[in-house]
């Protein structure tokens, strides 16, 4: 086990090792940009005129956005402005001071670059957030392949970003949306730490958690994978590499925390309310033991049975499973990536929401759970090329479905 870390430290960074990464998650993300594209935008078209005038009229949820409402704006550009894509592009475009309380409860990083590029490009704030997310998106398919492409090789790396780029509510990883910026910081924290480019994994790490407030679950994860390479290089033994490494190792575990931490300082000095009572107010959410969200979740399925509600239980349940797959297969035990996906999952399972599921927004958060893909991947690279083809099959048609329901302001996530 020593030597294939050692081994994975020295290759995951060299340039040749990431030509068949790019090239597959460039591929994935145009087909994702592309098609779902068409498709959201050919449903619009088809439906818009039996739609109701006030409905279309309406731009109150667009809370002064500037609305694209004739062809061809609104297939191609229009359809991706929906619910939390509004706020970040509201964030982008007037600044925390701009907007109510609610909106400080969403984090700076993803806005302050779709600003940066829109005013570098000088194009509008729509078009700016899917070039973000665009590259984000190909970004983090690219780590996630480098990352199981040295563990487990090429045919497993090709099926995890194929499952990833698949899964039902991938088109949040287009939209204007964290989920792909946050994966691709995570991920590339995860490779430098594994490199032992521990500064770099720092700077990663940092703007995770400047991207999605989860982003400092991330520092557990990286303190196994610390604790780890100092058992291997037995450190204990070897005082002065040790006093070398407690610098740069220290940072690159605490920089996630410190990321978060220094948003909320930011928030509390700017005089807004804590988080929680921000939650509570604007969405009707609250913490509590992942239990009894589990438990307010079912209840609410059973009662409410609605679209939104099945399918967030339902994903919580099968990332569970996959957890517990990871857990038990001693082929993807990896430490870090439970601890990871373990974390995430806890906090995800702790919120009750007073207004809708308790599970409200697992569906598109679960896009950054990637042990859970490389589980998925891994397991389809060895199955029968007539078992890969229904998988495909049935996720894609999924993933068109609620793409779809997407652009008609239906939940998702």
């Amino acid at each position: 086990m020593a030597s294939l870390r050692l081994r994975l430290s020295h290759a995951l960074f060299a340039t040749h090792g990431w030509r068949a990464a790019w090239a597959w998650a460039g591929a994935l993300v145009l087909a994702l940009r592309l098609g779902l594209g068409l498709a959201m935008g050919t449903a619009w078209v088809i439906v818009k005129p039996y739609l109701p005038a006030s409905r279309l009229a309406d731009t109150t949820p667009y809370d002064g956005l500037p609305v694209y409402s004739t062809f061809p704006a609104d297939a191609a550009l229009g359809v991706w402005q929906r619910w939390d894509a509004v706020h970040y592009l509201n964030l982008a475009r007037r600044g925390y001071g701009g907007l109510s309380e609610g909106d400080t409860a969403f984090y700076p990083l993803y806005p302050l670059l779709v600003r940066a590029v829109a005013r570098g490009l000088g194009v509008g704030y729509l078009v700016s957030g899917l070039i973000v997310s665009t590259v984000a998106a190909a970004a983090a398919l690219a780590c996630l392949y480098r990352l199981v492409e040295l563990r487990y090789g090429a045919a497993s790396a090709r099926w995890t970003v194929i499952a990833l780029a698949t899964y039902p509510t991938s088109f949040f990883l287009v939209a204007p949306s964290t989920e792909a910026l946050f994966l691709a910081l995570t991920l590339g924290a995860f490779l430098a730490a594994q490199a032992r480019r521990w500064w770099l994994a720092g700077v990663f790490g940092a703007l995770s958690s400047l991207a999605r407030g989860p982003g400092l679950l991330t520092s557990a994860a990286l303190a196994w994978i610390g604790r780890t390479q100092w058992k291997e290089d037995n450190l204990l033994l070897r005082p002065g590499l040790a006093v070398r490494r407690v610098a740069p190792v220290s940072i690159g575990i605490a920089s996630p925390i410190l990321g978060g931490l220094a948003f909320l300082y930011w928030r509390k000095v700017a005089g807004y309310a804590p988080m929680p009572e921000v939650w509570r107010t604007y969405s009707g959410i609250e913490l509590t033991d992942p239990l009894r969200g589990t438990y307010y979740a079912i209840a609410q399925m059973i009662a409410v049975h609605d679209l939104p509600t099945i399918l967030e239980v339902t994903t919580a349940f099968f990332f569970l499973g996959l957890t517990l797959a990871l857990l038990a297969n001693r082929r993807w035990r990896q430490p870090e990536w439970a601890i990871y996906m373990g974390a995430n999952l806890v906090l995800f399972l702790s919120k009750h929401s007073l207004v809708a599921s308790s599970f409200q927004g697992i569906g598109r958060y679960a896009l950054v759970l990637f042990p859970g893909f490389i589980v998925t991947g891994d397991w389809l690279a060895h199955q029968r090329p007539r078992r890969r083809f229904i998988y495909v099959v049935v996720s894609s048609v999924l993933l068109m479905g609620l793409s779809t329901l997407f652009t008609f302001w239906v939940f998702i996530g």
